[in-house]
């Protein structure tokens, strides 16, 4: 198997670790043109790849180990001085194995780091350090902060955090033709040039505990549909029903299922579908003793957001809050699951002066099961809404914004320094006004 294309840049490129990352990663970058040196503390690793051999099956790894080795572009060895003597850049594919109690063990990379560090002390030209072992975030920093801090001072030290997305089986097909590519840099003003050349030109650039953390959300969420899947399977197969038609069906949704549309941090999840059905799939499996912990967890951490969101509110320490929005989304005014009727109902409760505002709101106009819940929960809900936003501001210290139902413009003519906005609808214009902002995730 061949990769791409061969560099119009040649860079010298050390690869610390040789597992199935790195030995991947050597290969295939020493494929398109780069110098690479192999670094392992196994001797069998690192006479293999001087032999041309890989030391595992990986489809395609083989082909490309020994064309790079036969092109005198990829060798090994056990010396990290020499390897970062004769290299400009430095990739860090070390283990980072689990602890009995669940750590994460970043033994390896302590040492690594320890290592490459003493020895880029004795050289004179600047140097990048790309971290690509997984890691929670805050390590790359922390190992940076520890062991590197004088040489990224002095300027000889770039250090970044580039998360690996290789799947086994088809590492090498992943490398060349990424689903995601995304950089951390320790100085966010850096150049990320080099590693566009190097890896995608498509890499995004941002800070190093959000590309350390998208690595896990990742692998989280994957985990997530998995689960997710074998237990709709495990309600499937119980009622007889064929579960992989089912999810055939579901994956057919790019506009809502298979789609960013869903994945917004924000506001809990109501209307009149979702906790509805959820309950009632969770009853069903209860009821043909199948085992869903997934599914049964969703209410509870839909209620542990809700309680986020009203603690947020408490911290904000002023006991005249207004919401802007009351429905649960924007454009309705169906309030069955709304989280700003549910602060609502919980701030009266414990004595704070709510106002609302949201034109859409129109109690009379209430019917059926809108109309219900709104006189059995909240019965002054019409001496509580606002018509006049602008006194509704003079009144209130803390705004809780569920929907865009106000003109930024018009907030910014009254909003000062003492309101302070929780922003549950990721508004990112709110950001720039006077009063004190804050997001419910951000």
């Amino acid at each position: 198997m061949q990769s791409d294309a061969s560099p119009k840049e040649q860079f010298s490129i050390s690869v610390f670790g040789l597992g199935y990352v790195g030995s991947v990663v050597a290969a295939l970058l020493a494929s398109r043109g780069h110098k690479v040196i192999g670094v392992d503390v196994i001797q069998s690793k690192v006479d293999a790849m001087n032999a041309g051999e890989a030391t595992f099956h990986e489809p395609g790894l083989a082909e490309l180990t020994s064309g790079a080795h036969r092109a005198k572009l990829l060798r090994a060895t056990t010396d990290t001085a020499e390897a970062i003597a004769g290299t400009d850049i430095s990739l860090v594919c070390v283990g980072t194995p689990s602890t009995a109690a669940g750590s994460l063990d970043l033994a390896f990379v302590e040492e690594v780091t320890g290592n490459i560090g003493a020895a880029l002390r004795a050289k004179s030209t600047r140097h990048h350090l790309i971290y690509r072992s997984t890691m929670l975030p805050g390590s790359t920093r922390g190992l940076v902060d520890t062991h590197l801090k004088d040489l990224v001072d002095d300027l000889k030290l770039q250090v970044f955090f580039y998360p690996e997305f290789l799947r086994q089986g088809t590492a090498v097909k992943d490398m060349i033709e990424p689903s995601l590519s995304v950089v951390g840099s320790y100085d966010p003003e850096v150049d990320i040039s080099a590693i566009r050349k190097i890896f995608d030109a498509s890499t995004e650039q941002t800070d190093l505990e959000s590309a350390e953390l998208i690595k896990y959300a990742c692998n989280a969420f994957h985990a997530a549909k998995v689960s997710f899947a074998n237990e709709i399977g495990r309600i499937s197969k119980g009622i007889g029903v064929d579960a992989v038609n089912v999810m055939r069906v579901i994956c057919q949704d790019t506009r809502l299922n298979i789609s960013p549309y869903y994945l917004r941090p924000g506001t809990p999840f109501g209307g009149s579908c979702l906790p509805k059905d959820v309950s009632a799939l969770n009853h069903l499996s209860r009821s043909r003793a199948l085992s869903t912990p997934m599914l049964d967890s969703l209410l509870a951490s839909n209620e542990d957001h809700m309680d986020h969101l009203t603690e947020m509110v408490e911290t904000a320490a002023s006991p005249r809050v207004l919401l802007l929005g009351l429905s649960f989304k924007e454009q309705t005014d169906d309030l069955r699951g709304s989280a700003a009727f549910e602060l609502a109902t919980r701030l009266l409760l414990k004595n704070y002066d709510v106002g609302i505002y949201d034109p859409l709101i129109v109690p009379a106009n209430f019917t059926g099961a809108v109309g219900r819940i709104a006189s059995l929960r909240l019965p002054n809900l019409t001496s509580l809404l606002k018509s006049d936003l602008a006194a509704a501001l003079r009144e209130k210290d803390t705004i809780v914004v569920f929907n865009r139902c106000a003109d930024v413009s018009h907030l910014a003519e009254h909003l000062a320094p003492r309101h302070k906005i929780i922003d549950v609808a990721s508004w990112p214009e709110l950001a720039s006004l006077s009063a004190s902002y804050t997001g419910i995730c951000w």
